[in-house]
C-alpha cells in the first residue's frame, strides 16, 4: 500500500476548501491581517493597492484554554518557504478555532506568503495562487515609484493597519493626496463604493500639524455614547476621531489626547477586557516597537476624550494626557486577543535571540516562566508565610496553568 503524504493530503485538502469560493487571488505582497465575519480572512496587498478576502475553509470550535508555547518560530515558518528568511508582518488570531495565521514576507523579492499555525507546533502555508477570494482595489494609492529613505516604497504604507467593524473595513495608510494620511471604509461584501477621508493631526513631540505620517496602529472604542477610532501614530501621539465623521471626501482633524514617548513606532493596537475585584474594565493594549507595552484604561481614554485636546508642545522627556500601565512586552511586534484569559503574541525573545509565538496572561501582561526568581527554585515553600500563600501562591499556580505548564505548580509541603 503506497505511503500517503499527510501535509500535501491536508494542504491539498485546505486548497480545496479555499477554492470553493470565488476567482483565483493575485497576490503580490502582504502587510496587513484583518479577521472578518465568519470565515473571512482580510490580506491587503500594498504592491497592487488591494485588499483580498480570502474564504478560510470551516475550523471546529475548540473550548478556551490551548496554550501556545511555541518558542522557536522562525525555523517552523521558513521551513514552510523552501527554508528562505522570513520576515513576519502580521499576524491574527482566528475567533475560537485556536489558529493562528501569520502572514510573511521572504527571499529578495519578498514574495508574500500566509501559513497557519496551531499550539501542537504544526504549520500550513496555503497555497495563495490557488486560493479563492473576493478583492478591492484601493483608490488613489501612492505612487509605486516614490521612495523613502532612499529604498523603502512610498506605496508600502498603502494599509498601515486595518480593522473590521460592523459589516466595514476600516483601512489606514497613504493615499496620492496632497493630505495624504488616509482613511478609507469599504463595506464587505465588496461593491463599488468606498469612502476615503484624509487626517491631519497636530503631534505634540514635533510641534506640527501632520498631513503625511499615516496611522500605525488603531481600535474602536465607544466614549460617551459615540464610536470612536482610536489612532497611534510613530512617535507617539494617541488621536480620537468620531467613526461617523469619516465620510468621503472629508478632511478631518484628529483630536491629539495624549503623548505616549518619543522616538517610538506603534506596532499593534487592540481593545481588551480583565477582570479586576469580580468586576470588568475594558482597556486598551498600544504594543510599540521600541518602548514596551502601554496597557491604558478606556475610562482615562474617555476622561481625556471629554477635554478639548492637547495642542502645545510636549517635552520629548515626558508623557501627557495619559497615565498607561507600562506592561513588559519588550520584544513583542504583534498581538492579538486569543481568548478571555490571553494574548497571543509574536515577539523577538531578547535574551535567546528568538522568535517565539506564545500565549500571555491578560491580568499581568507577561509569562511567569520567562523569569528566574526566588520562586523558581524547587527548594522554595511557600509554608508558613501568609502573606505570599494569600497573595502570590494562588497568582503564580494560576499563571503556570495558563502558560501550559500546570505540572510547575508547587504543592505546600
Amino acid at each position: 500500500m503506497p505511503k500517503i503524504n499527510i501535509p500535501l493530503l491536508t494542504a491539498s485538502i485546505l486548497g480545496m476548501a479555499l477554492a470553493a469560493n470565488a476567482s483565483a487571488a493575485d497576490i503580490k505582497s502582504v502587510s496587513r491581517l484583518a479577521v472578518g465575519p465568519g470565515n473571512v480572512l482580510f490580506l491587503a496587498d500594498w504592491k497592487e493597492a488591494k485588499v483580498h478576502a480570502l474564504t478560510l475553509p470551516d475550523a471546529p470550535a475548540k473550548p478556551a484554554g490551548a496554550a501556545f508555547n511555541i518558542l522557536d518560530l522562525e525555523p517552523l515558518l521558513s521551513a514552510q518557504v523552501g527554508g528562505a528568511k522570513v520576515t513576519v508582518e502580521d499576524m491574527v488570531a482566528r475567533p475560537g478555532a485556536g489558529e493562528v495565521y501569520i502572514a510573511v514576507s521572504y527571499g529578495p523579492a519578498k514574495a508574500p506568503a500566509l501559513i497557519r499555525v496551531t499550539s501542537d507546533h504544526r504549520a500550513l502555508r496555503l497555497d495563495l495562487t490557488r486560493a479563492k477570494a473576493t478583492s478591492v482595489a484601493l483608490s488613489d494609492a501612492p505612487s509605486a515609484s516614490d521612495v523613502l529613505w532612499r529604498d523603502i516604497p512610498e506605496r508600502s504604507f498603502t494599509v498601515t493597519d486595518m480593522k473590521w467593524r460592523d459589516g466595514e473595513l476600516f483601512i489606514a495608510g497613504l493615499s496620492n493626496q496632497d493630505f495624504s494620511s488616509s482613511l478609507r471604509r469599504v463595506k464587505y461584501p465588496f461593491d463599488a463604493k468606498q469612502t476615503m477621508a484624509s487626517i491631519e493631526i497636530y503631534h505634540t513631540g514635533h510641534n506640527l500639524v501632520e498631513t503625511r505620517a499615516p496611522i500605525r496602529a488603531m481600535s474602536f472604542a465607544t466614549l460617551g455614547g459615540r464610536g470612536y477610532l482610536i489612532a497611534a501614530y510613530t512617535c507617539t501621539p494617541l488621536v480620537t476621531i468620531p467613526l461617523d465623521d469619516i465620510k468621503d471626501g472629508a478632511h478631518l482633524r484628529g483630536k491629539t489626547i495624549a503623548e505616549l514617548g518619543y522616538g517610538n513606532t506603534p506596532a499593534d493596537l487592540i481593545t481588551y477586557s480583565k477582570s479586576e475585584n469580580g468586576q470588568s474594565h475594558d482597556y486598551l493594549m498600544l504594543l510599540n516597537f521600541e518602548r514596551g507595552g502601554s496597557a491604558i484604561p478606556l475610562s482615562q481614554v474617555e476622561a481625556a476624550n471629554a477635554k478639548p485636546g492637547l495642542e502645545s508642545p510636549v517635552s520629548f522627556s515626558q508623557l501627557a494626557g495619559l497615565d498607561p500601565i507600562a506592561a513588559p512586552l519588550a520584544g513583542a511586534i504583534r498581538i492579538d486577543n486569543f481568548d478571555d484569559q490571553s494574548f497571543i503574541v509574536v515577539r523577538r525573545r531578547l535574551e535567546e535571540d528568538q522568535l517565539q509565538l506564545v500565549t500571555v496572561g491578560k491580568d499581568l501582561s507577561f509569562r511567569l516562566t520567562d523569569f528566574i526568581s526566588e520562586y523558581t527554585f524547587p527548594s522554595y515553600s511557600f509554608k508558613g508565610d501568609a502573606f505570599q500563600l494569600k497573595y502570590a501562591k494562588p497568582r503564580i499556580d494560576a499563571m503556570l496553568k495558563q502558560e501550559g505548564f500546570a505540572d510547575h505548580i508547587q504543592p505546600i509541603p
